[in-house]
């Protein structure tokens, strides 16, 4: 039996910078991994079977997590199948890649599962097949996303801080929501190469000061925007939507500054979470 965390992640920036011949997006984002997690729990059995205790969560062949336990069984030419269980933390349809998350602990736990037969190399290979932010969720911390998401440039550690999150009641969907992208309408790009720099300075609030999300502009609900600015409100150094949504979070130099934050959103018909990097 392996268990292991399945660690959300955020976009401090996220700028579409074209439009393939394929009709996906190439993109350039700065990710981070969070400490807000899944549980998974992968045991040894006849067939793949997936059990998650959150009911809206597909449990065959439509999760992502099937799907990466189907391919690594095929690729290594292996018997039977596994259990997986999923403990499910990170918001459906948030933007913070749950789903992909899922997918990059069962790859990296079978491995182990099954005595190691791939490199890490060959397992990020076999999680691009699975969805474009695998291959992130199985790397983690700070890093330089491009091309769909899979070309990555690791990063130096966040500056220590905490981060809230904002979950509205409404998923995005992310099909959806790029199907919407006109690029000709994309007149704002994030300051990457400064946020890089904040990185590299240590600079939390350079960070801040330059996180932008061009996908913003795309949103359908008025939502976003309020949540966003009643974060900036109740002190956050920054405010954004990560990925296609919907979740929203604001980055505190504390745990308490994020508390009290948290304290606005109560009558409100959101979920918030509080997290830190990873």
């Amino acid at each position: 039996m392996i268990e292991i965390k399945a660690h959300a992640k955020l976009n401090l920036s996220l700028d579409v910078v074209g439009k393939r011949p394929d009709g996906y997006h190439n993109l350039c984002s700065i990710m981070q991994s969070v400490r807000l997690a899944d549980d998974i729990t992968i045991r040894r059995n006849p067939d793949i079977s997936i059990l998650c205790d959150a009911k809206y969560v597909p449990m065959d062949q439509q999760n992502t997590a099937y799907r990466a336990a189907k391919l690594f069984l095929d690729e290594a030419k292996q018997d039977g199948g596994v259990s997986i269980r999923i403990r499910k933390r990170i918001p459906v349809g948030g933007g913070m890649g749950g789903g992909s998350a899922d997918a990059a602990a069962v790859l990296m736990g079978m491995n182990k599962l099954f005595g190691y037969p791939f490199s890490f190399k060959k397992l990020k290979e076999i999680g691009l097949r699975c969805g474009a932010d695998v291959p992130f969720c199985m790397t983690g911390g700070t890093c330089l996303a491009e091309g769909l998401g899979e070309i990555l440039t690791p990063l130096p550690a966040m500056p220590r801080c905490s981060i809230l999150l904002v979950r509205p009641r409404f998923p995005l969907n992310t099909k959806q929501m790029f199907s919407g992208v006109k690029m000709d309408a994309i007149t704002c790009h994030p300051d990457t190469e400064g946020i890089i720099n904040a990185v590299y300075n240590r600079d939390l609030k350079g960070i801040c000061d330059r996180m932008y999300n061009n996908l913003e502009a795309f949103v359908p609900r008025k939502e976003i925007a309020i949540y966003k600015e009643l974060l900036q409100k109740n002190d956050a150094m920054g405010a954004l939507m990560t990925g296609s949504g919907s979740v929203v979070f604001g980055i505190f130099s504390s745990f308490e500054k994020a508390r009290i934050a948290a304290e606005a959103f109560r009558a409100l018909p959101v979920h918030t979470y509080i997290t830190t990097p990873l």
